[in-house]
Parts: structure tokens; sequence; C-alpha cells
């Protein structure tokens, strides 16, 4: 399993790891984002992303929806966990980091909030002392590699490329009620501020083509652009739409 010397955090200072990163980043008064470091957090991004990723008929009963999305969760569930700790072996040459964004619940538990988009009691966070509790409001996974498994397209830079030269981001979602916050972008900035920190020289994102809000995200706030596009027939024969490889020189 990869890791990386520990870096002693300041109070609300940009990335740090601790055997693997454990980062406090301010994003706005109310919402901070942070590597997910206990079961609770780990839990709670796998249920955003399974409620952000997966999308129902309309004739679907809600009943049959919300099984198969708690299903979906408990699968990446596991899986957050084997990869962030190296017991994936897909993944055992890569460092994962899983980041999640939070707000306090006493907010995000608002009707305006719940009217504009299902919060899954699973993202709220147990308070700690007089901390009040919080609910995860977004994720991402930042994969310190020189290729996500899991994807057809590679990174080509830098060239030649040591291990650790290359970085990922993948599983970005943001729940609909904190959309068009800001909190994507954090997130991104977070993951890009310790792939700087470990020395990654270009990092990486993968998306749908169709995505225009993601590939505006990314190209026009973050300062990715265009490396690689999958090719019409490989996407076709797996019924999804082509991706994009998106990419940063960020060392």
């Amino acid at each position: 399993m990869l890791t990386q010397n520990p870096q002693q955090p300041s109070s609300r200072c940009a990335c740090y790891t601790a055997g693997r990163c454990r980062t406090t980043c301010q994003l706005t008064p109310s919402v901070l984002v942070r590597p997910a470091i206990n079961v609770a957090e780990y839990r709670a991004a796998a249920f955003l992303r399974a409620v952000s990723f997966y999308k129902y008929a309309a004739d679907r009963s809600q009943y049959a929806a919300r099984l198969h999305q708690r299903m979906k969760a408990d699968a990446e569930w596991s899986a957050i966990e084997t990869k962030v700790h190296g017991a994936d072996a897909d993944y055992k040459d890569v460092i994962v980091i899983c980041y999640i964004a939070t707000m306090e619940s006493d907010h995000a538990g608002t009707k305006a909030w719940t009217d504009a988009g299902h919060l899954d009691s699973a993202t709220l966070l147990a308070s700690h002392g007089d901390a009040a509790p919080e609910r995860v409001v977004g994720t991402l996974d930042l994969n310190i590699g020189l290729k996500l498994p899991s994807e057809e397209l590679m990174g080509q830079q830098p060239s030649p490329c040591q291990q650790l030269d290359r970085a990922y981001m993948s599983n970005v979602c943001t729940a609909k009620a904190a959309q068009r916050q800001g909190v994507a972008t954090q997130l991104v900035q977070a993951a890009e501020a310790e792939a700087t920190r470990q020395g990654v020289q270009f990092l990486y994102v993968h998306v749908a083509q169709d995505n225009t809000a993601a590939v505006k995200l990314y190209s026009t706030h973050c300062g990715f652009h265009q490396e690689q596009k999958e090719s019409e027939p490989y996407a076709r024969a797996l019924s999804r739409p082509s991706r994009l490889l998106l990419c940063k020189q960020i060392n």
C-alpha cells in the first residue's frame, strides 16, 4: 500500500496528511470539506453517491427505487473503505482519499433544502460534544497513481512518468439541494491542493461528454482542458455517452 509522510495541519489549513490525508478546508461560513476518516463518513459519502448517480423511471415504485439505492450505497460503502485502506487489489498502486463536504444540519435540514432535493438520512453525521450535527452534501475521490483502474482512458502526461506524477478525481457529486453553491468547485480545489502537496504533476478527471455542467465546471472554473476523448463505438458498446479525459498541470 502506498503512503505519504504525515504533515502537521494548521487551523483551517489547505490540506495535510496523517497516514492518508486528513484535511479540513473552509469553503464558506457554513460548509467544510475534509477527507472522510471513519465508518460514518464513508457511509454518508456512499449514500450520497447512490442518491446522485442512480435515476429511476417515473413508473418505478418509490420503495423499489429506495431499495436499489440502499443496495448500491452498501456496495459503494464497502468499495470506499477497501480502496482507502489499501485492501483493493486493483488499487494496490494507488493512494485513494475520499473527500466529503459537510454543512451543519440545522441549515441542511430546512424546508427549502428538503424541497430542493432529497437528502437521505444516511448522509447525516452525529454531533460530538458541543458541535452541531453535520450533513454530507458533496463528495469526491482523489486517486494518486498512473492509472484509474476503473477507466479505459489513461492520462498521457507527464512522459516519462513516475508512479505518483498523476492523479485522478472520481465519484464527484453534490446533493441536489446544495448545487450551484460552489461546493463542487471547493471539493476540486481541496483535492488539487493535496495532490500538489504530494508532488503530483498532472491532475485528471473523466466526464461524460454530454454533461455540459460538469465540463463547464472543470474547464471554466477549475482550469482543466481536454486531453482525450473516448471513441463513439466504444461508448455505444457500453450503452453510455462518450467520455472525455480532462487534464490540468498543477506542478
